[in-house]
């Protein structure tokens, strides 16, 4: 007590070299802390996708140099399910909806997933349920049912948990809200919402898929079945 007494009295004797002390500790923790959360964030404690080393994700291009990755069609991507090298395998769309009915109209990103989607990622909701294999009907049309992200839960229904099983317009048709993700999980969307992905493969929406390996099978055996499935 008596060295913290006398540090006091010689700081308050000298307060443009306390000003200074203070403000080197508060730029050296607040850099460090946010070193640190960055850290956190990106190695310590990544999204939480289940079993992320067995990903893998397989991608057309035309042999044309610089040419970008093109979607796969339906029929494309369900044969590609099909290929044993994959213990599991998704599809995942982009489309933006218009929001009308209850709320102000505006135009919400929609994120299609087949129905495993949820499942193949492994996170939880954190109220209802996630989307299904159910989801989709046995002719491939999908149930008009929509999980909401995080941000959009609050931002239209307060966090209110009695949002599941109330609907939403979107394209003038309605759509049953049956859960709500965690705020990490932003697959392709942290400000909109997931629907289920059809499996008609006659649809022309473009899908990517992600797969999961099989224990034991190597990309280059992977990649093997996938030439031979585009010869």
């Amino acid at each position: 007590m008596n060295d913290l007494r006398f540090a006091v009295r010689m700081l308050l004797k000298n307060p443009g070299f306390t000003a200074v002390a203070v403000l080197t500790l508060a730029l050296g923790i607040g850099a460090t802390t946010a070193i640190f959360s960055v850290v956190y964030g990106v190695l310590i404690s990544p999204y939480p996708y289940a079993k992320p080393q067995e990903i893998w994700v397989p991608g057309l291009r035309n042999s044309q140099a610089n040419q970008r990755m093109r979607p796969y069609r339906q029929s494309e991507f369900l044969e590609l399910a099909k290929l044993p090298a994959f213990s599991d395998v998704m599809a995942t769309g982009r489309e933006n909806m218009l929001l009308t009915g209850d709320f102000a109209p505006e135009s919400l990103q929609t994120v299609r997933v087949s129905g495993n989607a949820f499942r193949f990622l492994g996170v939880p909701p954190v109220v209802g349920r996630w989307l299904q294999p159910s989801d989709v009907r046995p002719g491939g049309e999908p149930e008009q049912v929509v999980a909401l992200t995080y941000q959009l839960w609050q931002r239209l229904f307060g966090g209110d948990t009695n949002a599941i099983g109330k609907t939403l317009r979107l394209d003038d048709q309605p759509y049953t809200i049956i859960g709500v993700m965690p705020p990490r999980f932003g697959w392709w969307t942290s400000s909109g919402l997931w629907l289920p992905l059809g499996a008609d493969p006659r649809e022309q929406r473009g899908v990517f898929p992600i797969a999961r390996l099989k224990a034991g099978v190597s990309p280059a055996v992977a990649e093997q079945q996938l030439h031979g499935l585009h010869l």
